[in-house]
């Protein structure tokens, strides 16, 4: 990403964030790659691993948002 001279230290920070995360992804990609070829048994334990995160996360999003619009129409 290009930086803009004089952004808010925020933006700056928030630039720094999406470079890494992309740094990151394509460092995962690399090793996934990697995973296939030398090991596919391997891979798909990962891969399996990557559903019940995902699965994982999808319920806990869903509780918190739950609990946040309950905590919202009790309110208003």
């Amino acid at each position: 990403m290009s930086k803009v001279a004089g952004q808010p230290p925020l933006s700056n920070a928030l630039i720094k964030v999406v470079d890494l995360l992309v740094e990151s992804e394509i460092r995962i990609d690399a090793m996934e790659q990697i995973l296939v070829k030398t090991n596919p048994v391997a891979y798909e334990l990962y891969l399996g691993t990557i559903e019940n995160l995902r699965a994982q996360k999808a319920a806990e999003l869903k509780k918190v948002l739950t609990v946040r619009l309950k905590s919202k129409l009790s309110e208003g």
